[in-house]
């Protein structure tokens, strides 16, 4: 972070003494200096960059130049570099591209060989246009030098583009063409171009020309969110927070004395930006005299980094449902009488079929009130000695077959009225039995058990899946206790009816 805050400052207060810098915003004026330059001796022309500007092609002269690139029928047939070639001085500061050239600048020159710079090159294979950090040394050259045409813009910036290949070539370092008088032909008479690097010493320590000045940097870190809007014509609104932000304070060393701002004048700009382009921030600084030289002022850049989230509103399905049916049948086991006597026995008789009714009125999405009526078979086995009774074997007694609780019930629900749907119940009511009888063998005993009607109370446990506000698919377990007397005993029993069934909402 600190680098990269030392960077900005270095970049944002250049901007205040430097002249306006060239519009160089392609690959072409981006150099390698991590590397070193590789030394390129091979003949020119291999990849050429911009093969309608080749000398092979006729081009010797700024006219013959000129006649190229206005020619249509070239940018058509070079569909592909023709508007590389055209973004390139765009991006070099001829707003206008290819028509803002004219005679007056494109000029023939001699680049000297050994000279550093990058050099384009078109890959036709892989459809790539791009640059290597090379020493130009080619051969097959003049002995003047490496021909090529020098493109200067109104404001005295300039690029290359090399006679044999039509590649373009920038030089890394200051360039100063030497002018020979117009129609010489040796090599004292014609342009040269010679490559000077520049050097930085250390400066004297700075006295009473600057001021060490604090620098105020702050980043904030904001959320947007963005939702469905409710206003006319308005797709989403936008709400923004403020996460967290980070601040560093640094000091430098500053030659406008007076404390500085940034430029009012600077406006944010939009830019296209294709493979041969360079964007660079610059934000420039102006002193504000209304501080004159008070140094506890600082120097305030905020910056900000946004996170937009946009949030689709879920609509949850709402059911409008007064009544429900539901149909259930399955099977039930009942608990078994004991007898106080170590001579006769009981044992289960296994399970049976059951079934269920059940209409409720739905007075609120959680909670139903209605009355329900069970198909329910009590039945056990015995060895008493009935009248007729087969000895060695057991009678089947029927207490009721089946018997039926009539009865009022509250149910409660949780969960989704579409999808998933548990509910628990509590009813209470009273049961009638029906078809008493007692069997041996399949036939029927004079003697019946006479089961009379009693309390019956229950308690239901159920899940269900609802495929829609009106149909569902659901299981539920259940305890039921019968309090019923009969003329062989009185009972307490228990069934325990399982059952699968359908639920139906309108």
């Amino acid at each position: 972070m600190r680098a990269y805050i030392i960077f900005f400052l270095i970049i944002t207060c250049g901007t205040i003494y430097a002249q306006k810098p060239c519009y160089q915003h392609s690959r072409l004026y981006l150099f390698d200096k991590h590397n070193e330059p590789r030394l390129f001796t091979d003949t020119l022309g291999r990849r050429p960059q911009f093969p309608f500007l080749q000398r092979k092609n006729g081009i010797t002269s700024p006219e013959a130049f000129l006649k190229s690139i206005r020619d249509p029928n070239q940018r058509a047939k070079y569909n592909r570099t023709f508007p590389a070639f055209d973004l390139l001085l765009r991006n070099s500061g001829f707003v206008n591209g290819y028509k803002d050239l004219n005679a007056g600048n494109i000029r023939k020159v001699y680049i000297t060989p050994g000279t550093i710079g990058n050099l384009g090159f078109y890959d036709r294979e892989k459809n790539i246009i791009n640059y290597l950090y090379v020493k130009l040394n080619p051969a097959g050259e003049s002995p003047d030098g490496i021909e090529a045409w020098k493109l200067t813009n109104k404001e005295g910036c300039f690029l290359y583009i090399l006679f044999t290949c039509g590649n373009a070539f920038y030089p890394n370092g200051n360039v100063a063409v030497v002018p020979v008088p117009i129609g010489g032909t040796g090599s004292g008479n014609c342009c040269r171009t010679i490559t000077v690097k520049t050097s930085v010493t250390d400066a004297a320590p700075q006295q009473t020309d600057s001021v060490k000045r604090p620098a105020l940097l702050r980043i904030n870190y904001y959320r947007a969110y963005l939702t469905p809007s409710q206003r006319k014509n308005r797709i989403y609104d936008t709400a923004v927070i403020l996460i967290r932000h980070k601040d560093t304070l640094i000091q430098f060393k500053d030659r406008l004395v007076v404390p500085a701002r940034p430029d009012s004048g600077s406006r944010i700009k939009v830019y296209n930006v294709c493979r041969d382009s360079l964007i660079q921030m610059r934000i420039p600084l102006t002193g504000d005299s209304a501080l004159q030289t008070d140094i506890v002022h600082p120097v305030k850049y905020v910056m900000a980094d946004t996170v937009f989230e946009k949030e689709e509103t879920v609509e949850e399905t709402d059911c409008e449902n007064t009544w429900e049916v539901s149909v259930e049948t399955g099977k039930s086991w009942n608990s078994i009488p004991r007898l106080n006597d170590p001579v006769q026995h009981t044992q289960t008789n296994g399970s049976q079929i059951t079934g269920t009714l059940e209409i409720s009125r739905i007075l609120a999405p959680w909670f139903q009130l209605g009355v329900s009526a069970s198909y329910i078979v009590l039945s056990y086995q015995d060895d008493i000695n009935y009248p007729g009774y087969v000895a060695g074997t057991y009678n089947t007694i029927y207490l009721g077959k089946p018997i039926i609780p009539i009865q009022l019930f509250g149910k409660f629900n949780f969960g989704k009225p579409v999808g998933f749907q548990s509910s628990m119940s509590l009813s209470f009511g009273y049961s009638i039995p029906t078809n008493g009888k007692i069997e041996d063998n399949g036939t029927v005993l004079t003697t019946a058990p006479n089961l009379k009607g009693d309390f019956t109370a229950g308690l239901k446990f159920g899940i269900a899946y609802y495929f829609s506000c009106h149909v569902g698919l659901g299981a539920s377990f259940a305890g039921q206790y019968f309090n019923n007397k009969s003329d062989l005993i009185a009972y307490s029993l228990y069934a325990l009816p399982v059952q699968l069934g359908m639920h139906f909402r309108f």
